[in-house]
């Protein structure tokens, strides 16, 4: 939280971990950018990532995986994918480049 916080741009960061309860906030919110990890998501991430496109169509989606495998679902489900254990550098220029495309606002949602 405290990385994402600091990045210009970034006017709030939500941390959920329970997929149901992120499903309302994002509707609600319609946050700019989510940060999901895929453990929150289950076994079948893009049925999840799916779900949010669909409540919050220009919010966009980064994912958080163990396994190099999960790139398969990018574009189609996530702007961008992030291996767990990424430089702290990685994630704020993801972010970063992420905050300047448009979206609906600049409030940020972090599932891990």
């Amino acid at each position: 939280g405290a990385l994402l916080e600091s990045l210009p741009g970034v006017t709030g960061v939500k941390d959920i971990r329970e997929l149901t309860n992120a499903y309302d906030w994002i509707e609600a919110h319609r946050p700019k950018i989510v940060l999901l990890d895929s453990d929150v998501l289950g076994n079948k991430p893009e049925t999840a990532l799916g779900r949010i496109q669909i409540r919050s169509p220009k919010t966009q989606r980064v994912l958080l995986v163990d396994d190099v495998q999960k790139v398969d679902l990018m574009p189609k489900y996530a702007e961008a994918i992030l291996i767990k254990g990424a430089a702290p550098s990685a994630i704020a220029a993801i972010v970063t480049n992420l905050l300047v495309e448009e979206g609906d606002d600049h409030e940020y949602n972090d599932s891990n």
